[in-house]
């Protein structure tokens, strides 16, 4: 089911939960049970949970360029620039973007019935009685808000987050010490925070737990792991915790493949002179070039040339 969803939303953009309810009935097979709405709802509640879904921006925020305006009447008579409307367009986009918790606001579930509510003692004062149903009502309308009213999509980040981890903990498997992959592996599911999109962190504590549910690694400790995560670049300040920075592995992997493309079709001494490019990260020159990497002055001109 929650493939079926998520299916839905990338195959359309956007859909409130009634439709994907619709289509997730409609995806069943002639002669199988078709799950009910709450079984629906609490794997949808699920996808948001995890902030693999979450709920558009607002389709009409309100938003009074007087009200912001804070210059002064002298400015307000030299003619708007290019840069001041891109900064009005910039202050609508951000009065309609959710905060996080809007965004990750998961479906409110049905209040309990009314026979489970009959339950309660017969000393419940009257007033008691009068909120829990206001409390019901604002419940039940919340949800149905939710369900019929509100546009649902998928999180691209987080995706996007999860393919660079994939990429990267794929990457180093081949380098890993034999032993070493349940730590690799836990230390990617052990990751503290997705807001950071950029690099991993996770705490030591969180590595062991992971590792304590794989077979034969139950066994490890905090010193079986140190060593192996600082062997593969990860970094730490109080020894705690340790952090990979995604988008150096994801950079070191693309000069990596230009690198390849780059000596494939012109030749070891461009390779030698486009990896000297790529290390200095700066401009460099072409006396310098040559005495680095030891190669014909005529061969070093030719080759820059191909290269330009």
């Amino acid at each position: 089911e929650s493939e079926t969803l998520i299916e839905g939303l990338l195959q359309n953009g956007r859909l409130t939960f009634d439709q994907l309810v619709g289509r997730t009935i409609s995806k069943v097979p002639e002669g199988t049970i078709r799950p009910a709405r709450e079984e629906i709802r609490m794997n949808f509640n699920k996808l948001v949970y995890a902030r693999y879904v979450e709920r558009c921006p607002k389709a009409e925020p309100y938003f009074n360029p007087q009200e912001d305006e804070q210059s002064t009447a002298a400015r307000r008579r030299v003619p708007k620039t290019a840069e001041e409307v891109l900064s009005l367009e910039q202050k609508v986009v951000n009065t309609a973007t959710l905060s996080d918790p809007e965004r990750f606001s998961e479906i409110p579930y049905g209040m309990e019935d009314a026979s489970k509510t009959n339950d309660c003692p017969h000393n419940a004062v009257a007033g008691a009685k009068r909120k829990h149903r206001a409390f019901e009502v604002d419940e039940e309308l919340n949800s149905t808000i939710a369900e019929n009213e509100v546009l649902w999509r998928v999180n691209f980040e987080k995706f996007i987050f999860c393919l660079k981890k994939k990429f990267c903990a794929d990457r180093k498997k081949p380098k890993l010490k034999v032993g070493t992959h349940p730590i690799w592996e836990s230390f990617f599911e052990a990751n503290l925070t997705d807001k950071d999109t950029n690099s991993v962190t996770s705490s030591t504590n969180g590595i062991l737990e992971k590792l304590g549910q794989k077979e034969g690694t139950a066994a490890m400790t905090i010193g079986d792991i140190k060593p192996v995560l600082l062997d593969l670049q990860c970094t730490t300040s109080d020894g705690e915790e340790f952090t990979f920075d995604l988008r150096k592995m994801v950079e070191a992997c693309r000069n990596e493949e230009i690198e390849s493309l780059v000596k494939k079709k012109y030749g070891q001494e461009a390779f030698t002179i486009f990896r000297l490019l790529v290390t200095q990260g700066c401009a460099v020159e072409t006396d310098q070039i040559i005495d680095t990497t030891i190669l014909d002055k005529q061969i070093v001109h030719s080759t820059l040339y191909k290269l330009w």
